[in-house]
């Protein structure tokens, strides 16, 4: 069984993919070959050519990660790029790697922060949302990522509205407690599956 853990940022899918793992869950972080990604020369060159001032130097190149977010977050044509390159090789390598791990393993779950937004929920036997409160969700990411309360505001806007979406075809995990009520919430719901 491969089950998607999806939600909008700061609402608590780290966490609670860290849980799982912890409880013996076979996992696959989005955001983990997302930082794969970016380490590959390939991946740096494709960049370059569309954000040639977010990628530093010649011999060896590096992303700038923050300069590529101020970028994606104000113009829709650079996000639609980075989207349909980044995230769906992202997507690609998770699902990959979630195939062959669910012929060992009897459940794998796989973090997938743009998951609605990728329309990829048939790729799953299982999809569990994690949601929270929008001030909580920005105090997270400002705890977090030194982001200003516009930039969080930009990055939540860009993705998935949970709260005008019809949920109740999957299992909401609503994150308004303590970090340990989230993991036991979740790992409840994969126990249930």
């Amino acid at each position: 069984m491969i089950i998607g853990l999806t939600g909008g940022i700061g609402s608590g899918k780290s966490a609670a993919l860290a849980a799982l793992k912890k409880n013996g869950y076979k996992t696959i972080s989005c955001d983990d070959i997302t930082r794969e990604l970016y380490r590959r020369r390939k991946t740096l060159e494709n960049l370059r050519a569309e954000f040639p001032s977010a990628i530093k130097g010649k011999l060896f190149l590096k992303a700038d990660k923050k300069e590529i977010a101020r970028i994606v977050f104000s113009d829709k044509q650079k996000y639609a790029f980075l989207n349909e390159f980044l995230t769906q090789e992202t997507f690609a390598v998770a699902m990959r790697r979630a195939k062959k791990h669910a012929e060992k393993n009897k459940v794998v779950i796989v973090e997938v922060p743009l998951l609605f937004e990728n329309d990829a929920q048939s790729a799953f036997d299982k999809i569990i949302v994690i949601t929270r409160d929008k001030s909580a969700r920005i105090a997270a990411v400002k705890k977090r990522s030194n982001l200003s309360e516009e930039e969080i505001a930009a990055r939540i806007n860009a993705q998935f509205d949970y709260d005008k979406k019809d949920l109740s075809a999957f299992t909401v995990i609503k994150n308004d407690g303590e970090k340990s009520d989230l993991a036991a919430a979740v790992i409840k719901a994969v126990k249930e599956f």
